[in-house]
């Protein structure tokens, strides 16, 4: 599902007929958050031939390739790279310890970790979470709009194409004294064939458990992507990641109801324990959300000396 870029490009000719084989697959009827299904359901498929012929097969010789260790280096290095983009979004959805924890991370990795290769942030307490302007904008409010697939990246919505154009417009490593178009394609390479080989697992459940793997997926995304906004609402860490078992496939007829047993009585929940952090990034919000008021001279007047 990552963005794998091989250098194999098919022709023009078999791309061609690619579409016109995938053309009259298009007899779902659009959904509310899908208007463009026909059209996502050939470029899925159009997908689908590309991956089984390149990003699978590039994906697995990378993954048996590539010892674990050094793997698992690439893999920190391209995180510490996305840092300062994270931080800033941090900033733009007012979780400012939520930045500064981030920003913490850079540091400590970039210096210590030996450029990010080592993630010794994570064993003082501070993981690594994703963050973006698509998600920035989904915190305060932007609908996601209409849904896509779209070959060699997968699925997205309206809002995170756009988002991910602001996430290239900003990325450090496209600015002088920084640029370097050599690392940011390396970069792109290593992080879509990794991408690519750990949800190998989870695209195969997918073909072999579900009816419409299309719209499995699609629902996949669009749970993971709800969760990973609602994180950037609230600036408080948790799995953005919906349990596979959880999953309710759409091309599936209704479940069988459960037998009905009584329900052994449940304790009263506990008080929700407030972190520290949150109260700030709280703080924060309704600092933002009071209105201004224009004070006036005359107001002044009284607190005067002489």
């Amino acid at each position: 599902m990552g963005s794998s870029r091989a250098p194999f490009k098919p022709t023009a000719c078999a791309l061609a007929a690619a579409m016109i084989l995938v053309a009259p697959a298009t007899g779902h009827a659009a959904t509310p958050d899908d208007p463009l299904e026909p059209f996502n359901r050939s470029m899925y498929t159009v997908h689908r031939v590309l991956d089984h012929w390149i990003f699978r097969p590039a994906a697995v010789a990378y993954a048996t390739v590539i010892p674990q260790p050094m793997r698992k280096g690439l893999h920190n290095l391209i995180n510490n790279l996305k840092e300062p983009g994270i931080a800033f979004n941090d900033l733009l959805q007012a979780h400012p310890t939520r930045a500064g924890k981030t920003t913490a991370r850079f540091l400590i990795n970039s210096t210590v970790g030996l450029g990010g290769l080592m993630d010794i942030a994570y064993n003082a307490g501070l993981p690594f979470h994703e963050n973006g302007f698509g998600a920035t904008a989904g915190r305060w409010g932007m609908q996601p709009g209409p849904y896509l697939f779209i070959p060699f990246i997968g699925p997205k919505n309206f809002r995170d194409a756009l988002g991910d154009l602001a996430d290239v417009a900003t990325d450090p490593l496209g600015w002088q004294p920084f640029r370097n178009g050599e690392v940011i394609y390396a970069r792109a390479i290593v992080d879509g064939l990794e991408e690519r080989a750990d949800a190998d697992t989870q695209l195969k459940a997918i073909d072999d458990m579900s009816t419409d793997p299309y719209a499995s997926l699609r629902s996949l995304y669009e749970q993971n992507r709800a969760l990973q906004i609602q994180e950037a609402i609230t600036g408080m860490p948790g799995s953005a990641t919906p349990s596979f078992d959880d999953l309710q496939d759409p091309g599936a007829g209704p479940a069988a109801p459960a037998p009905t047993t009584p329900a052994p009585a449940q304790p009263a929940p506990a008080a929700p324990v407030t972190s520290p952090n949150a109260a700030i990034d709280r703080q924060v919000d309704e600092m933002l959300g009071r209105p201004l008021r224009l004070v006036s001279g005359a107001a002044l007047e009284p607190a005067r000396v002489g």
